[in-house]
């Protein structure tokens, strides 16, 4: 029997195929150079980035291998999922077996008279391409049936899709019609029938099974040169067509995926750099963002995932963040074409309605297969405004008024912050020794509704033994909002008051009820010098309930959900801490609503929401739909913006006979 294996070359060795194949691999990659060349300079017309990328390499590389390689993230969704796995590693196994063929061919068969593919690792390797290469046109065919059959509202066609779909199956297609010309000569030799194990190429032979031998040759030459033309066409056109995301959401996910893990930052807002000396704040022309941002653009694969869970998308306003993404990305290339925008891109590429539309809610980048944040964009911008032409709404200019006058939304008095304490044993943090400041935060101290909160989670601390105080009177706003609707001003003179009295009374551990002040408080105080132990209070609960310390007897009834905060779920990774309070204090069921953890849906009081008049269809019905669907008939929360929006929708939609809105504290102190 012969050597199992195959000749590489075999029937266009005779006309150079080798060194044309040699040709065409120096030409790809010359035009490949000069593409990434330019993309680069694109890409560098953007501001430095304050971005070390040897920093947490390791947690990094394993957030792509993961995501990227491994497709996590991708498969969060089905169909659209394997879909990409198919196509991915399809490829991917062709490039290797590819690159395995050159090296023989190339290297060890050239230099050396040495072949490797041969024997029982031929069989293996064989079968294993063939596989490859048909899950990639199973992948492909699948994208071509959802793109312009099934044709999801969140897909929109360009003719660059088409052709990169038509293109790579043409590839695919070919290379098997190659190889199944190529099995035809040999497979009426009973030494080849070992070829069995290329199985999609012996299916193939059949086709060409007793056409005469000379035909077979000149067939088989007019496949072989025609895939190998369109297959570097194909490694060509990477760079000018949405194939590019091939680099570009691979190193996306390296550059952002450490804010992914429980060591990230997600959430926190970047700092204006060199606030004191700035010409001008906010980002108003392209050129204003960051290499970073810019490259986001570029890695935006246009999949529409992000706009899935958008509050702004689903309920009817004027944002989508794949449209606000891809009209940046629009921007951009105008920009880097000579076609300047001297009217700046605010109401021109982006609407001023646009922006202010959205939550900071994150669902957009949590959503998103490769990392690629909005609000970081968006933030810019409303920071143009506010501070650089002082134009916002009339609701941020009253919301900014009363900051300024009274260091909370409201525009209420100090005195006002103690209303909740009476009759409680609370100490004054300034006048006394405590262990831990309770951060009572703007909403529970002002709020009747929160008040509530504000008592019940104070009587849980004095329940537990828990060495605690509050400000009182100099308790300030935190400077979230001003913050998150673009007055970096204002947020620095307010955070840095706070950060300077703590430090003054020694404070080093802190609570809070709110996921808003939680965020604001651990991770961007410590931009401006403030590293404090931060708690929320989902978390200390269920601590004192692990410990021992406080006993929950189960008191709640009836069926019960819990709502996500984004502040407390996709911002800081807390979801099992609330579950599992509310676990202990429910003697009735528990269900989920049908979006919950990282794709919970907002409550529509983020991002400076809480304090705009809303238009349009209301986020907050969106959301409490959900809790109806499932007959819930109390919604748990732990935010004091989530529980003041839930409690509207539930009066709104005229359930409040059969559904209550609570927060965690409240459900605790009810069974202690």
């Amino acid at each position: 029997m012969m050597d199992i294996g195959r000749e590489i070359f075999w029937n266009v060795k005779d006309t150079g195929a080798q060194w044309i194949s040699y040709a065409f691999m120096v030409i790809t990659f010359i035009i490949l150079i000069v593409g990434l060349k330019k993309r680069y300079a694109m890409w560098k017309i953007g501001k430095p980035a304050s971005f070390n990328f040897k920093e947490r390499l390791g947690e990094r590389i394993g957030y792509f291998i993961a995501n990227g390689i491994f497709h996590k993230s991708i498969l969060r969704e089905a169909f659209p999922g394997w879909m990409h796995f198919f196509i991915f590693w399809g490829f991917l196994i062709l490039s290797i077996g590819t690159g395995l063929v050159a090296f023989q061919a190339d290297f060890t068969d050239l230099f050396f008279k040495v072949k490797f593919l041969k024997g029982d690792f031929y069989l293996v390797f064989s079968f294993l391409l063939d596989l490859a290469g048909l899950m990639a046109i199973i992948g492909i065919l699948m994208a071509i049936f959802r793109r312009y059959v099934t044709k999801p509202t969140r897909l929109d066609n360009k003719p660059d899709d088409a052709i990169v779909l038509v293109w790579i199956l043409v590839v695919l297609v070919t290379g098997f019609l190659a190889e199944g010309v190529r099995i035809a000569n040999f497979m009426a030799d009973p030494n080849y029938v070992y070829e069995k194990w290329s199985f999609v190429g012996w299916a193939t032979a059949y086709i060409f099974a007793g056409i005469p031998k000379e035909s077979i040759e000149v067939t088989h030459k007019v496949f072989w040169y025609f895939h190998m033309v369109i297959s570097f066409g194909l490694l060509m056109y990477i760079v000018y067509s949405r194939l590019l995301h091939i680099i570009t959401s691979s190193l996306n996910m390296m550059f952002r995926g450490v804010e992914d893990v429980p060591a990230g930052e997600r959430g926190a807002i970047a700092p204006i750099a060199d606030f004191e000396n700035a010409e001008e704040f906010g980002v108003n022309g392209i050129e204003g963002f960051t290499w970073r941002q810019i490259f986001d653009l570029d890695a935006c694969t246009r999949c529409g995932r992000c706009q899935d869970l958008c509050p702004a998308y689903n309920t009817e306003k004027p944002l989508s963040p794949k449209q606000f993404i891809q009209d940046l990305k629009a921007e951009w290339e105008r920009h880097c074409n000579g076609v300047k925008n001297e009217d700046g891109m605010i109401d021109t590429a982006i609407k001023e309605d646009t922006l202010w539309s959205c939550t900071a809610c994150l669902a957009c980048q949590v959503n998103c297969p490769v990392s690629i944040p909005t609000f970081d964009k968006n933030i810019e911008m409303r920071r143009y405004l506010t501070l650089t032409l002082s134009k916002t709404t009339s609701d941020t200019k009253l919301l900014f008024k009363n900051l300024q006058k009274n260091s909370n939304p409201y525009g209420m008095g100090k005195k006002e912050r103690l209303g909740w304490t009476e009759g409680l044993d609370i100490k004054n943090a300034a006048e006394h020794e405590v262990e831990y400041l309770y951060w009572v935060g703007c909403v529970a101290s002002l709020d009747d509704r929160n008040r509530k909160v504000a008592r019940s989670f104070a009587t849980i601390l004095n329940q537990a033994g828990v060495s605690f105080g509050i400000l009182g009177q100099d308790e300030a706003c935190c400077g979230d909002p001003a913050r998150r609707c673009g007055n970096e001003e204002q947020y620095l003179g307010t955070a840095e008051s706070n950060v300077e009295l703590l430090k003054e009374l020694g404070i080093k551990k802190i609570i809070t009820t709110c996921p808003h002040c939680y965020t604001t408080l651990k991770k961007e105080y410590a931009q401006i010098g403030g590293s404090f132990e931060v708690y929320h209070q989902s978390e200390f609960i269920w601590k004192l309930i692990s410990e021992g310390k406080l006993k929950v007897n189960p008191d709640l009834e009836g069926k019960v959900t819990f709502h996500d905060p984004c502040y407390l779920g996709r911002a800081n990774g807390i979801f099992d801490a609330p579950r599992n309070v509310v676990e202990k204090a429910s003697k009735g069921t528990f269900q989920e609503m049908g979006r919950n953890h990282n794709r919970s849906f907002c409550c529509g009081g983020g991002g400076g929401g809480m304090w705009m008049e809303e238009h349009h269809k209301r986020i907050n019905h969106a959301r409490i739909d959900e809790a109806i669907e499932i007959s819930a008939s109390t919604v748990v929360t732990a935010c004091p913006y989530c529980l003041i929006m839930m409690e509207d929708a539930i009066k709104d939609k005229e359930k409040v006979e059969t559904m209550k809105a609570l927060d965690l504290s409240e459900i605790v102190v009810k069974g202690l």
